[in-house]
């Protein structure tokens, strides 16, 4: 039995980074690779500064494969980086990616890469929607609770249309089931903390999430709607 939600976007903007994605240590261990001289010591607020310009140094290439293996290690074979170097220069290239779960991650690598070498990769365009959830009956409360990546984004799947990407690729999964893919469509997400009086959960909720513009694009500021999940 399904519940019945209202779901307003309070903010839908255009973003290029996601955060706290290249921390102190993700540097860091980018500049050993790179054999860069004493990278160990190097004070931190420079770090990014010395990654760019070890990147420049290897060349494109080599710079990419860099990027992917620090990203990725094992998870990606040493041949597959090779061949998303190219690949990476292309429009929103994650969103051509079969490997749904890695798409973060190649958004990620651009972010350093456009930085590093801005006449070669183009600006990451990410959404970051900012949006509330009310739960219009006390069984939606507990779903509200938990939000979960499917349920949000079959939540969200309901201010799209039929047409939209969203419902062609994954007509099936919106419906039911585990939606094994619902994780990696979400780069980022924070939540206020769910909690009612006398220990029952709220009925409302705040969310900021970040994603391809692929997914929710078509959704706007001001934008309310009713789902069901």
């Amino acid at each position: 039995m399904t519940s019945p939600f209202e779901v307003s976007i309070l903010s839908a903007e255009e973003v290029h980074s996601l955060p706290g994605i290249w921390p102190a240590e993700a540097l860091r261990q980018l500049l050993v690779k790179a054999e860069i001289d004493d990278a160990k010591s190097i004070v931190e607020s420079d770090l990014l500064e010395m990654a760019l310009m070890a990147l420049q140094d290897l060349g494109n290439q080599a710079a990419g494969e860099l990027v992917l293996e620090i990203i990725f290690g094992d998870a990606m074979r040493s041949g597959v980086r090779q061949n998303l170097v190219d690949d990476l220069q292309e429009t929103s290239p994650w969103d051509d990616f079969a490997t749904v779960e890695q798409q973060r991650g190649l958004f990620i690598a651009v972010v350093l890469l456009h930085q590093a070498f801005p006449n070669r990769y183009g600006t990451p365009d990410a959404l970051r929607l900012k949006f509330t959830v009310q739960a219009l009956s006390e069984a939606g409360s507990t779903a509200l609770a938990a939000a979960t990546a499917p349920w949000l984004i079959r939540i969200l799947s309901f201010g799209l249309s039929d047409s939209d990407v969203l419902h062609r690729l994954y007509e099936d999964d919106l419906r039911s089931g585990p939606f094994k893919d619902a994780p990696g469509l979400i780069w980022h997400f924070e939540a206020d903390t769910a909690r009612g009086s006398e220990g029952k959960p709220e009925k409302v909720r705040s969310f900021d999430m970040i994603c391809s513009m692929l997914w929710f694009g078509p959704l706007g500021k001001g934008q309310t709607f009713r789902s069901n999940a």
